[in-house]
């Protein structure tokens, strides 16, 4: 009887108009492939790593994580702290990044191997997933929502900021992306809004409705595609992303490109392992619902900070694709991790500046005045300093409540990432990261070991006994951009 029961959610599934939300879309076609170690002169094979069945702890996993960032000193999408020197780094208009790009809130999909076990892992590429990108036609501080290309635009405490300190700091008319969760109503939740200087593009992403010979709809908005190029076939409740040239007129915006996808096309294969962050759009259904537009199957799933899923809740979803519904072994709750670590967000990684008790760790301002620590002092901070952090972002500032000064690490203790542009190069062994002093004769280079001052570089490692930072991997971008 359970047999029936699950293939006949399976067919109920697949006979649906499913509607693919934002992180729905953040999920790759390709199969997953594996990352590389330190001690690996090439990446792993790609099929060499079975995938874990729900109920069971992967230690070697290959996977594919799809949610906003909520951490860095690696990467850290979905509780995962992805090691990403020599992974690829792209945005989903296959733009090469750099990691300084890179801010919390941004909606990411990493491929590479994971370990349960220690919530560590490889990546082999990180693609970034853009938000929606134009001008704020509407604002409510009050109510926390703003409107952008007609669709309503959604704030809570967790949502971060980018260039402005907070929703009431912005303006009708000004240009922002924002990027977030899609919710059953249509609206985003939004994870992260970054005002922007100049648009060089609209990116709209959402649900169409309405389709006719050359519009459609996206929320209050019509998109005329008479002369766009379009990928895929169009589709009431599908979701789609557009690009355009220029702002809507007169309510209209007239689409350059329309790419188009559904369910064949978002997931691909069954056997995938997925871990997808997404907005609840109602209680399961005889263990049945859809998380941002991601069919889900919670019936044999462990439910984490929680009794029972409710409609709105931001969950995360770990489990199986099985080619039409994600089977969960697991679902978090969206304060679960929070309670168990210190906070939504954390931090690995040396200081790069300090003043009072207000510091910078990867690029992110901390305002440590309210922590508690453990193995040293605020006092004892300094630039240099490796720390470990957890807190939660409130507008563009992490408020820590727990830190960890790690120094006086061995080489081979508490790894994390830099980057940045080498200064005072002597040699390999002898050249500086900003304040931080590093040694990578001993490293794996990633395309080729030609450094010198002014190079930018994405190094992985850890800190001695006399505060050098001793590189197990190096990698050697082109430049550092924007």
């Amino acid at each position: 009887m359970q047999q029936k029961n699950t293939q006949l959610n399976k067919i109920k599934f697949k006979q649906a108009n499913l509607a693919w939300g934002t992180l729905a879309m953040a999920m790759a076609l390709a199969a997953c492939g594996g990352g590389s170690s330190d001690n690996a002169s090439t990446n792993s094979n790609p099929g060499s790593s079975n995938p874990a069945t729900p109920g069971t702890t992967s230690t070697t996993a290959s996977a594919l994580y799809a949610g906003p960032i909520s951490g860095f000193g690696s990467v850290i999408v979905n509780g995962m702290r992805f090691s990403s020197v020599g992974a690829e780094l792209v945005d989903d208009d296959a733009n090469v990044m750099n990691l300084d790009q890179l801010k919390l809130g941004m909606t990411m999909r990493v491929t590479g191997q994971t370990d349960d076990s220690t919530l560590q892992g490889t990546a082999s590429k990180l693609e970034l997933v853009h938000g929606n990108r134009g001008l704020v036609t509407a604002l409510d501080v009050n109510a926390g929502t703003l409107t952008l290309l007609g669709q309503n635009v959604v704030t809570n405490s967790a949502t971060a900021y980018q260039g402005v300190n907070g929703l009431a700091a912005l303006a009708v008319g000004q240009a922002v992306e924002v990027y977030g969760a899609l919710q059953a109503d249509g609206s985003l939740l939004a994870t992260l809004i970054e005002r922007k200087s100049a648009l060089a593009s609209i990116n709209l992403k959402g649900r169409m409705q309405g389709i006719t010979a050359t519009t459609f709809q996206v929320g209050a908005l019509t998109v005329n595609y008479s002369a766009a190029t379009v990928a895929g076939i169009l589709g009431e409740g599908k979701q789609v992303k557009i690009k355009a040239a220029s702002g809507p007129v007169n309510n209209v915006l007239s689409a350059s490109s329309v790419q188009v996808f559904d369910a064949g096309s978002v997931y691909g294969a069954a056997g995938t392992r997925l871990k997808v962050k997404g907005v609840a759009d109602a209680a399961p259904v005889n263990g049945l619902l859809n998380v941002s537009g991601t069919p889900v199957n919670v019936t044999q799933a462990l439910i984490k900070g929680g009794a029972a899923i409710t409609a709105g809740q931001f969950i995360e979803v770990k489990g199986n694709w099985d080619g039409s519904v994600l089977q969960a072994s697991e679902v978090e709750m969206e304060n679960y991790r929070a309670s168990q670590i210190g906070g939504r967000n954390e931090l690995y990684g040396s200081v790069t500046s300090i003043e009072a008790n207000i510091a910078v760790v990867n690029g992110v301002t901390v305002d440590l005045s309210g922590a508690l620590f453990s193995h040293g002092s605020i006092g004892q901070i300094a630039v240099g300093s490796y720390v470990e952090i957890k807190g939660n972002l409130t507008g563009s500032t992490l408020q820590a409540t727990k830190v960890e000064l790690k120094t006086g690490s061995a080489a081979t203790g508490a790894s994390y990432e830099q980057y940045g542009q080498v200064t005072h190069f002597v040699s390999l062994a002898s050249f500086q990261l900003g304040a931080l002093p590093v040694d990578a004769s001993q490293a794996r280079f990633e395309h080729g070991n030609a450094l010198a001052n002014g190079s930018y570089v994405e190094i992985k490692g850890a800190l001695n006994s006399s505060g050098v930072f001793v590189a197990t991997k190096v990698e050697i971008k082109s430049s550092s951009r924007d």
